[in-house]
């Protein structure tokens, strides 16, 4: 019942920020099955960044510097929010989870919602948010559909570590993130999220250490 309440509210607060004109953009699938697959998009991504991985796909891709607002811990969501409303920031999608290192990810540690432009307003700490510029990066990512749980991001985890271990150009450079781009009001079976991990060139981290 709690759980039912809480996504209620996020409900209702996803529609106040503009996330309930839900409009389906398609994208190139290549899932796992074969079958089309068309994201939800109910927020613009921040400026410059690649479009989703497919369903099913793993693929390397670029992302350019971009400024996000970061929080850890209880009520890190709503504190998030209070933080976007009172600096005029608009929802953007996805939203950033972190988590642990990506060879053995741990529980979630922080959530981001990420601004539209690098120069976006002012980094520092904001209350209980930290503004920060995140520098460009490279990272193996992979599509999913369905509920973003702890068995699905697992699962999706191990497929990117099996997917390094056959590329051993690339190694990891960063803690794992899960990337979601659907609120709680799109069906849990279209929910749309990517699980990426940082990397670099093998010979990079050789001449760094």
């Amino acid at each position: 019942m709690r759980r039912f309440i809480k996504s209620l509210a996020t409900m209702g607060l996803f529609g106040s920020i503009g996330w309930a004109g839900l409009m389906y953009q398609g994208f190139a699938s290549d899932t796992a099955n074969g079958e089309e697959f068309n994201l939800i998009k109910e927020a613009e991504m921040p400026e410059g960044f690649p479009s989703p991985t497919a369903v099913g796909r793993i693929e390397v891709k670029q992302y350019p510097a971009y400024r996000r607002a970061t929080a850890a811990g209880m009520g890190e969501f709503w504190r998030l929010f209070r933080h976007i409303k009172q600096n005029s920031v608009s929802m953007t999608a996805p939203v950033e989870m972190e988590y642990g290192n990506a060879r053995d990810a741990a529980g979630k540690r922080s959530m981001s919602f990420l601004y539209e432009r690098p120069d976006q307003g002012s980094t520092g700490r904001q209350g209980s948010v930290d503004v920060v510029d995140v520098p460009p990066a490279t990272v193996v990512s992979i599509g999913c559909r369905g509920p973003q749980s702890a068995s699905s991001v697992e699962a999706a985890r191990q497929r990117l570590l099996q997917w390094l271990s056959e590329n051993d150009q690339y190694v990891p450079a960063g803690p794992m993130r899960v990337m979601g781009y659907n609120s709680p009001f799109v069906p849990r079976d279209r929910n749309f999220f990517e699980v990426q991990i940082p990397v670099e060139r093998a010979s990079e981290e050789a001449s760094n250490s």
